[in-house]
């Protein structure tokens, strides 16, 4: 089965600098197999699940000296998430949470948000804006403030690639 663990907040400008082979080495180190990375934002992908997230977590830390929060799915999840309506829409952005939301939440983004989203699963939201990202108010900060959980963002176009090399 082919993995993908998504990094947040690495990469960002001059902030939190991550070499991507450095990254593919102590992914092998941890004893995950075939894997590669995917753009400087932080995907790498992998055949097996050698370790959890909170493992992988720390590992980086020790690693890079900052926190960086792991999220991983599997290809099964982003086929799924690939089959969903909105995703075919044209400004798409994928968010993937570190904990599951409850009912409740979900019932809160539905009053507040006037963009079209979907939650997939209780771990996974997929957004249509209808502005451009850096134009609207519905960013990944905003989900994480309203939601008060951990998530990383990626576009449709990121992870339609990812899906490709898995």
């Amino acid at each position: 089965m082919s993995y993908v663990a998504f990094l947040r907040g690495i990469n960002l400008g001059k902030l939190n600098k991550v070499d991507m082979k450095s990254l593919r080495s102590l992914f092998e180190g941890m004893g995950f197999q075939d894997v590669q990375t995917y753009i400087q934002t932080g995907n790498v992908l992998f055949t097996n699940v050698a370790s959890d997230e909170q493992h992988i977590e720390d590992r980086l830390k020790e690693a890079y000296g900052f926190d960086i929060p792991v999220t991983i799915r599997s290809k099964d999840e982003l086929t799924t998430i690939q089959q969903h309506p909105l995703f075919s829409r044209e400004n798409v952005h994928i968010m993937f949470l570190k904990e599951q939301i409850s009912n409740e939440q979900i019932e809160f983004l539905q009053s507040i948000v006037d963009d079209e989203f979907s939650v997939i699963d209780q771990k996974t939201i997929i957004i249509n804006l209808t502005k451009n990202y850096h134009q609207t108010k519905y960013t990944n900060a905003f989900f994480e403030k309203k939601l008060q959980i951990s998530s990383t963002l990626r576009n449709r176009n990121t992870v339609e690639k990812i899906l490709l090399k898995m």
